[in-house]
């Protein structure tokens, strides 16, 4: 197959998987399998924090593509859950960072659970070669993603 076509497929492949991997009733199905029952945002947005700790709203806003008052709402619904608080950014005493509750990292053990069960069902019948590859080859696709789009955003503009 010449490289042109290879690269048709490949795009085709991971919009699919894009939009499958993004759309809402998928999202919430694969959490509610271990009790987490969030809207698709907030799950977004608890994931985020169970990976990488405390944010400040402005990270979250860019992690998840979104506008400051998109934020507001999903923290304000996240928070009247008791699963985030907000505490001091103690490098920055007018900000605020967005942390889990024990409430809240107990659901996110939970999201990462339904994750986790959710690829051993997809990867079922693989052999350990082929989980590897996988693995090794999409880090490489993600590193090359994020050189280009930095290269891109560099880019002087017309």
């Amino acid at each position: 197959m010449a490289a042109a076509d290879q690269n048709a497929v490949l795009i085709e492949v991971l919009n699919g998987l894009l939009a499958q991997w993004t759309a809402p009733g998928f999202t919430t199905a694969v959490a509610a399998r271990e009790g987490v029952v969030l809207d698709p945002a907030a799950l977004t947005l608890l994931s985020i924090l169970n990976n990488a700790g405390a944010q400040r709203p402005s990270a979250l806003s860019e992690r998840m593509v979104t506008g400051a008052s998109n934020i507001s709402k999903i923290t304000a619904r996240l928070e009247a859950s008791g699963l985030i608080r907000r505490t001091p950014d103690p490098q920055d005493s007018r900000a605020s960072l967005i942390a889990l509750t024990d409430a809240g990292e107990r659901a996110g053990q939970a999201l990462r659970r339904s994750g986790n069960s959710l690829v051993d069902q997809l990867l079922e019948g693989w052999d350990a070669q082929d989980r590897s590859d996988l693995v090794r080859l999409l880090g490489r696709f993600e590193a090359e993603t994020q050189r280009v789009a930095a290269a891109l955003r560099d880019a002087p503009r017309p």
